[in-house]
């Protein structure tokens, strides 16, 4: 018997170094899920983070974009506006030249235009119905010829005979000098932008 408890205490140890082997195994492949499970959550970590700043950027830009795009239409609009309150300004020109007010301060303006250029011959260029008081205002003038002229629908353009100074003073040229300006009073009137 002595075979026998020799080859039982053989299987008994063969068994318990097969548990031992089997237990080291076990523990290396968990610990090898483990540490592939720990690899995947920081490959996704990367890979999520990665993608969220990705994100984050194509919305900054997009909402960047849209801002842009916003700010242009109400640039658009209030340019489209102006051009209306401009257009319809210029088109009570000619009835405003018709005017007392006007005709009393063109006499004022003429000889402010007049002092720019001195003694030096010029045409002054205006409307038909202007040439009378325009002729009154200069008559002692002999360097000095008013001219009517289609092409000036309000107010008077004066330019000297050897073409080298021209002064506009049509109210279409001065409305566009003061453009800017009013441009702002006109938009403050509109209340506070966007």
């Amino acid at each position: 018997m002595p075979l026998e408890h020799l080859l039982a205490a053989l299987e008994r140890d063969a068994s318990a170094q097969a548990e031992t082997l089997l237990a080291d195994a076990r523990a290396a492949a968990d610990a090898i899920a483990a540490e592939a499970e720990q690899a995947i959550a920081r490959r996704r970590r990367d890979v999520l983070g990665a993608r969220e700043s990705e994100l984050r950027v194509a919305a900054q830009v997009a909402l960047a974009e849209a801002r842009r795009a916003g700010r242009r239409t109400v640039l658009e609009a209030r340019q489209r506006f102006l051009d209306r309150v401009f257009a319809a300004a210029g088109a009570q020109f000619p009835e405003a030249t018709v005017g007392e007010a006007y005709r009393a301060a063109l006499p004022r303006h003429v000889a402010a235009t007049l002092q720019s250029i001195g003694d030096v011959p010029a045409v002054i260029h205006c409307p038909e119905g202007l040439v009378p008081t325009i002729r009154a205002v200069v008559a002692r003038q002999k360097h000095l010829s008013v001219e009517s002229d289609a092409g000036v629908e309000a107010g008077f353009r004066l330019t000297t005979t050897d073409g080298t100074v021209e002064v506009d003073h049509t109210l279409d040229g001065l409305l566009e000098r003061l453009r800017p300006r009013l441009a702002l009073a006109v938009l403050e009137r509109l209340g506070p932008r966007p």
